[in-house]
């Protein structure tokens, strides 16, 4: 297959559930299926960058879990994020959560993250063996979002931890890149899942890693943050599925209704991806067999029609 079709590999946003991208990405390379190109949005900006850097899916599991286990990943301070909801009956307990909520409420007025962006570049120098595009053994593209003008913003060239912190800056967790009219935040807001940008002539097969949250608990006893919160997961959920539609070929991972930032489950995402890949492979190497096939007719056809 090396040598005929130009294959491009996009890797969706999903926080934690971007582990799945490195298992997917050690089953491709253990079957010799060529990369010639990937784009990454957020989480799969990160673990694209880590492999574009060294083509080597191990290392990029290795060097992964010991950040989880490292001072920077917990500067982070992901593991605060409370996910539950919590649900009492008796008037005390929801006179408490009415309190809270306005408290989160009149924090998120008056703050533009959670935390400073400083502790996310940190974090990138960690995980990227390289700091500039041009040091990258594959060409990548990576995805971030301006909140003014509503575009979709490509980097493939400078400064790549500033390009995948960009990427990865969270709306309301991450405090966002703000500069000369610019608001810039984490490329899922306009590429989940980043197939447009591999659009080119040079590639001719895109493969998509989808790992778009699509469980959902039923609505029962909600507050106005838990209605913005399931509008916007249907967003992009929706938009998910359309871009999925123009890839050649979709792996997607069971990452279930997992929230972003649950790292405790990293493994079962990492095995999760490692057999999404594998149940596909067969698939795959047929799909493209056949694309080559008819790419070699074309060329035959044309030859003898000159």
């Amino acid at each position: 297959m090396k040598g005929k079709l130009k294959i491009g590999l996009a890797l969706g946003g999903g926080g934690a559930r971007g582990t799945a991208h490195i298992g997917v990405l050690q089953v491709l390379h253990r079957e010799k299926i060529p990369i010639h190109l990937i784009s990454g949005t957020s989480a799969g900006a990160i673990i694209g960058a880590m492999y574009a850097a060294t083509l080597d899916p191990q290392w990029i599991e290795k060097r992964y879990f010991e950040f989880l286990k490292s001072d920077l990943f917990k500067a982070i301070g992901v593991k605060h994020i409370n996910r539950k909801k919590q649900v009492s009956s008796s008037v005390i307990g929801q006179l408490g959560r009415l309190v809270k909520d306005r408290i989160v409420i009149n924090i998120a007025l008056s703050r533009k993250g959670v935390i400073d962006r400083g502790k996310l570049i940190r974090a990138m120098e960690y995980l990227l063996p390289v700091k500039d595009f041009s040091e990258l053994k594959i060409p990548l593209k990576v995805i971030a979002s301006e909140l003014n003008s509503g575009e979709e913003l490509i980097y493939d060239s400078g400064d790549l931890v500033e390009a995948v912190t960009l990427s990865s800056s969270i709306p309301g967790y991450v405090t966002p890149y703000d500069n000369d009219g610019q608001i810039v935040v984490d490329g899922a807001i306009t590429a989940p899942l980043p197939i447009n940008c591999l659009s080119n002539s040079e590639i001719n097969f895109t493969i998509a890693v989808d790992i778009a949250r699509r469980g959902m608990e039923i609505l029962d006893d909600y507050n106005i943050m838990e209605l913005l919160t399931r509008s916007e997961h249907l967003t992009i959920v929706k938009l998910t599925d359309e871009l999925a539609k123009k890839a050649d070929f979709v792996i997607s991972p069971d990452v279930g209704s997992a929230h972003w930032s649950e790292f405790n489950r990293v493994q079962e995402f990492l095995e999760n991806g490692r057999k999404a890949a594998e149940n596909k492979i067969i698939e795959i190497k047929k799909k493209l067999s056949d694309r080559n096939k008819i790419r070699f007719r074309l060329k035959q056809w044309i030859w003898k029609s000159l």
